[in-house]
């Protein structure tokens, strides 16, 4: 059961005064334990970039990875692993985990090759899951690459598209990075629009961190396929701050899934013109949510509604604000300051980047898990390292805009973090292991 609430940073308007307010959206798991025996089987593909660049050290981590993930898989989970270079292969046809002896020996055969068919690779594992594709599995492809796709279908907008098409017939896309020379923006992409999740890691030796945390959250997976519609009146604008996908044919957003213990969000932006605000309180804001639970079943939640009363001046500037709708702003401003230091990077105004730097640290002075992360985003900065920078940035901002938050999340500390589920943690750098 997933329970909705919607919070305002303050709860009222001001009377008076164009106003611009804020509302959080929040979507917990409430039937946790009651799960916990019915948890998905997964139907997943894992598809290794065995190009030329993969060769020695990082190709024996990835498949370091692949094998750690094939060990903890159960007897009713399907598996299924693809190579590519300048083509792709399968050569582990999608089977149960029950053999895993023999799945594990095709796995360290891997050998590297040529170029980079990343299209033609991740469109095979596609193919593997979709033969035994159904509601009740979670039916994901895994992707792995350290290079840029040079060969087969190589344009972004499209193959994101195609990840888009897939995920609506149940089959999402996560996608991992490794090294500096990986395209970043296609990564992410495809993650995105496959409503998946996006990794990467900076060395070889990252690259297991990741692989955990996403074996984590398919195995305690609760909610999928969430999809939010909101509505306000004609004279209020509202946006959205989170950059979720978009479907315009249903009117709705798509939300990353919900694993147990956490809290999925939305972030709306609101802004109401004085002449409107007069003495009746104002609905400011719908929010309707429906998804899949484990049993395959479309569940559509009770619609939630932020209603907000104008107050004067006087008894406006008593209201204390909400602390997790601040934090909450707080993330979204220092995602979307990383997303334009990454543009100036881009064209080597590190002037630009410094000083974005430092006003996204101003903002979080108070957020100790955001100051660290902005202080080792810095020394990137500082060392004028180009791919460096832009790929720790874009991660850093892509994981904020769509985490998932610990129930009952308190103040930051590494000893906290390491006793969370991976998929839960607040890591102060995304290519780093924790």
């Amino acid at each position: 059961m997933i329970d909705l609430k919607i919070t305002a940073n303050k709860n009222a308007l001001l009377k008076g005064f164009d106003n611009e307010t804020y509302a959080l959206l929040q979507l917990t798991d409430k039937g946790t334990k009651s799960l916990m025996s019915k948890n998905k089987p997964l139907n997943i593909s894992i598809v290794i970039d065995r190009s030329g660049s993969m060769s020695g050290h990082p190709l024996e981590e990835a498949k370091k990875s692949a094998i750690m993930m094939v060990q903890n898989m159960t007897n009713k989970d399907r598996i299924s692993i693809v190579t590519y270079d300048d083509f792709a292969d399968v050569i582990v046809p999608s089977t149960f985990c029950s053999n895993k002896e023999s799945i594990i020996e095709a796995i360290v055969s891997i050998r590297t090759g040529g170029t980079t068919n990343l299209h033609e690779g991740w469109l095979l594992g596609a193919e593997e899951v979709a033969k035994y594709k159904n509601n009740k599995s979670i039916n994901r492809v895994l992707l792995l690459s350290d290079g840029n796709a040079n060969r087969g279908l190589t344009d972004i907008n499209e193959i994101s598209s195609q990840c888009s098409g897939l995920a609506d017939t149940g089959i999402t896309t996560s996608t991992y990075g490794l090294g500096i020379q990986f395209n970043e923006y296609l990564m992410i992409e495809m993650a995105n629009n496959g409503l998946g999740q996006s990794y990467y890691g900076e060395t070889a030796e990252d690259l297991l961190d990741p692989f955990k945390e996403e074996f984590e959250l398919l195995q305690n997976i609760v909610a999928t396929n969430i999809q939010l519609k909101y509505k306000s009146p004609k004279f209020i604008n509202t946006k959205l701050m989170n950059n979720f996908r978009r479907d315009d044919q249903k009117s709705c957003w798509f939300m990353p899934d919900i694993a147990k213990d956490g809290e999925g969000w939305a972030l709306f932006k609101i802004n109401i013109d004085k002449s409107h605000i007069k003495t009746k309180a104002i609905e400011v804001i719908r929010c309707e949510v429906s998804y899949k639970n484990n049993d395959g079943k479309t569940i559509y939640c009770d619609p939630v509604k932020l209603i907000l009363e104008p107050l004067s001046p006087n008894a406006f500037e008593v209201i204390a604000e909400n602390q997790k709708v601040a934090s909450r702003i707080e993330e979204i401003t220092v995602a979307n300051i990383q997303l334009e230091a990454i543009h100036a990077a881009r064209v080597h105004n590190w002037e630009q980047v410094d000083f974005l730097i430092n006003r996204a640290k101003n903002i979080s002075k108070d957020n100790e898990w955001l100051s660290n992360s902005l202080r080792a985003l810095e020394r990137y900065s500082k060392s004028r390292r180009t791919e460096h920078f832009s790929k720790e940035a874009m991660y850093s901002s892509a994981k904020i805009d769509k985490r998932l938050v610990a129930n009952n999340e308190e103040n930051w500390s590494m000893d906290e973090e390491n006793l969370k589920a991976a998929y839960l943690r607040r890591k102060i750098e995304r290519g780093k292991r924790m």
